[in-house]
């Protein structure tokens, strides 16, 4: 079978199209991003990547397989409108994913507006070491790997279940964690109850004597089989730091004993992490420069708190990218409230990443910014000028946090980049 993915380079999407190139499908895709950090591994593979759109790419194709986000942004691009004319099945990635890959799988989905790939690489990298060998899909790079996916050999499938647009419900699965419920995704559920329905509605599509897995504070209830309550943290020695992904790894573990697993707790703690979760980038005359993908308040007000627990003496650098204009526009007072809560010192607010919006809100980041009381917020537009301003300003011993969801990870480079070019003229 033949297949074209359009959007290939997303996080997901990428995934999906690596381990059916590996099955042996013919694979090609096309994607406007150039900047894609998934198009590293992609192109190391037998499938060819277009940066545009054409109806060429449909040529003897089976089934045109597209991201969510292409929908959103244009559901008339010219190879949907053409593959539609030669009745070429149109399906998202998810819903392939759902009714081809992980058919006839032990299926370990885990859901929750937060933490969800890091709980998702714990639980995949736990089946690893105890020689369970699973398929993975992953929402993020994972370096233990250097990819988002794992093709494994046997029934075990584990895989992130993302909520927007009701995409896990293309999932029917064994086991079920579920994280957390935060409101997300307004552009999408329009209330918080929308919200929370669909986890019901995931929960209620898994199979018969399933399992489901809930984390603090959470009253959803399988009708299909079990159901078993966060109840507490066990002793982790853990490198990665944070409350929330002590939490992470007690739903890890959870998985792990139900599938009979011992010492799970000693192979998490060999875990280093994913790659944008409080990622350490690169240190230039004693700077340190993180990364991390927190884009929801909750997410960012406790990547903060731990930057500040790990480094309580060090002057704190913030640069933040709001990630959707709805996003910004719902939960503008949250995000207010988390910085202006924070105890951290400087803080960078660049342009909104639109993602498959357009701004009818006529929201943006200097509103933010001027939203802000009582502390140091600056609003810098553009990456690179934000880039030159801390390259001007960061000073020895000072911490640099590069917070967001869109492209702002190029930011990290810049300024290491920036930082060693300033150095060497100084030397």
């Amino acid at each position: 079978m033949r297949l074209h993915f359009m959007g290939i380079a997303g996080s997901g999407a990428s995934g999906v199209a690596s381990i059916c190139e590996q099955e042996g499908w013919k694979v090609n895709g096309c994607d406007l991003d150039k900047n894609s950090p998934y198009l590293t591994f992609l192109k190391k593979k037998k499938i060819e990547i277009f940066p545009h759109h054409s109806t060429d790419h449909l040529s003897e194709v089976d089934k045109l397989i597209i991201s969510p986000s292409v929908l959103s942004k244009n559901p008339k691009t010219t190879e949907i409108t053409a593959a539609k004319k030669l009745k070429i099945p149109i399906l998202t990635w998810q819903q392939f994913l759902g009714r081809f890959l992980i058919k006839n799988k032990f299926v370990i989905a885990i859901a929750g507006t937060h933490g969800k790939s890091t709980t998702t690489a714990m639980i995949a990298f736990i089946l690893e070491k105890a020689f369970f060998d699973p398929t993975v899909i992953l929402g993020a790079i994972f370096p233990h790997w250097g990819t988002n996916f794992r093709l494994g050999k046997s029934k075990y499938f584990v895989i992130e279940a993302d909520e927007y647009a009701n995409n896990f419900l293309n999932y029917n699965a064994d086991i079920v964690v579920i994280t957390n419920i935060d409101y997300d995704h307004p552009e999408y559920f329009k209330t918080e109850k929308d919200f929370k329905n669909s986890f019901e509605k995931f929960v209620l599509a898994t199979k018969k004597n399933s399992t489901l897995i809930l984390g603090p504070d959470l009253k959803i209830w399988n009708k299909n089989g079990k159901t078993y309550e966060y109840k507490r943290i066990p002793n982790l020695n853990l490198l990665i730091p944070g409350q929330f992904n002590k939490i992470n790894a007690a739903l890890a573990i959870a998985v792990a004993e139900i599938l009979g697993i011992k010492e799970s707790g000693l192979i998490l703690s060999k875990f280093k992490g994913l790659s944008r979760r409080f990622e350490f980038k690169g240190e230039v005359k004693n700077i340190k420069v993180f990364d991390d993908y927190a884009h929801h308040p909750t997410e960012i007000a406790a990547t903060l708190a731990v930057a500040r627990e790990k480094f309580p003496k060090n002057k704190i650098w913030c640069v933040f990218q709001p990630h959707m204009y709805t996003r910004t526009k719902v939960l503008f007072s949250k995000f207010v409230k988390v910085f202006e809560n924070s105890k951290i010192d400087e803080i960078i607010l660049v342009d909104i990443f639109a993602a498959r919006q357009r701004n009818f809100s006529k929201i943006s980041s200097f509103d933010l910014a001027i939203g802000v009381k009582n502390k140091k917020v600056k609003y810098i537009g553009e990456l690179k000028q934000a880039a030159k301003y801390l390259i001007k300003n960061l000073s020895p011993g000072d911490i640099l946090m590069v917070l967001g969801a869109g492209d702002i990870y190029l930011l990290s480079n810049l300024v290491l980049e920036g930082l060693k070019k300033w150095q060497n003229l100084n030397s």
